[in-house]
């Protein structure tokens, strides 16, 4: 196990360099220069063109992209993502406070939905072919093919403007503490988790009517086993470990689907920096949320697959 821990802990830091140089690049070839797009249409026709290249060599512009590369890099490593064009203002103060937002908003929405969507996915599998393995089907179907920001306006819709019982956007700032911010996120927390159940309950009901008609689960029934040892003992903790990655991959990508979620309901988080960093140009702070996101799906699944080896024999036998 020790050895295959090491192997997917060296691949994973493969992984972070290849991603670092990639997000580096997808920020390099974006249209136009980043001086250029963070100066307004006045003090660009103020400035000569020696201004010009001196603010250039002010910004570290002028430089090869494999040293602003290298630069970077090194201090990336540190926690130091540079300072935006805008203000001089450290990126790390301007995305620390977004983060923990979209983090809470991700980790709650992980707490309640991961758990529901077991329940559900175990109610499915077994009354499978029944009512409510069909109803649990089309509720799967439908919330996998809605987009969040479709029924984001519809609870917005029905329980801010028809119903007024929660506010239809976020009037909190980036800096208010947690408790405050999530007294009033019902709304794009219920999006989320409407969202993300219905892709894994698909996967928690295969995975469970897989183990439901295996060996072991027969032969514990012949032998007189309860249904609830059946559910719990036998067929749950096997139908868990398919799922593993997949769940890992869903709470990764949650920093990522937040984006949508948190422009409906102006919601002070990750998503709202970015898209304000990708108006104005604001490199340092587009490779600051493109490696921090990566980072965390390259984490999770890494514990994912930690866990599959360590509880599945077969994985263990597999990789040694």
């Amino acid at each position: 196990m020790l050895h295959a821990f090491l192997r997917r802990l060296a691949l994973s830091a493969l992984v972070v360099l290849l991603v670092t140089i990639l997000v580096f690049v997808a920020t390099e070839v974006l249209p136009g220069d980043a001086l250029q797009v963070s100066l307004t249409a006045d003090e660009a026709a103020q400035m000569s063109a020696e201004d010009f290249a001196r603010r250039r060599a002010e910004l570290g512009l002028d430089r090869p992209a494999s040293i602003r590369y290298l630069t970077w890099l090194a201090g990336a490593v540190h926690g130091d993502f540079g300072k935006t064009l805008i203000g001089k203002t450290p990126v790390a103060e301007v995305i620390g406070y977004p983060l923990r937002n979209s983090l809470l908003l991700g980790l709650v929405t992980a707490l309640v939905a991961i758990p529901l969507a077991l329940a559900i996915g175990i109610a499915a599998a077994w009354w499978r072919d029944r009512l409510p393995d069909m109803i649990v089907s089309t509720g799967a179907v439908l919330g996998y093919s809605i987009p969040e920001f479709a029924s984001g306006n519809f609870l917005v819709l029905c329980f801010a403007i028809w119903i007024p019982i929660f506010p239809a956007v976020i009037t909190a700032f980036s800096n208010d503490p947690p408790s405050h911010l999530l007294a009033v996120s019902f709304l794009p927390i219920m999006v989320v988790v409407f969202a993300s159940i219905a892709h894994l309950v698909r996967l928690v009901r295969a995975g469970f009517i897989e183990s439901l008609s295996s060996d072991y689960v027969e032969r514990a029934r012949l032998a007189g086993a309860s249904q609830w040892s059946l559910l719990l003992r036998h067929a749950l903790p096997a139908s868990v470990i398919p799922a593993l990655n997949s769940a890992a991959l869903y709470v990764a990508g949650l920093l990522s689907g937040l984006i949508v979620v948190e422009k409906v309901f102006s919601y002070p988080g990750l998503g709202m920096v970015l898209i304000q960093a990708v108006d104005k140009r604001e490199v340092a702070i587009v490779q600051a949320v493109g490696l921090i996101a990566a980072l965390l799906v390259i984490g999770l699944n890494l514990a994912a697959d930690i866990a599959v080896i360590a509880l599945d024999p077969r994985a263990r036998s597999a990789r040694a």
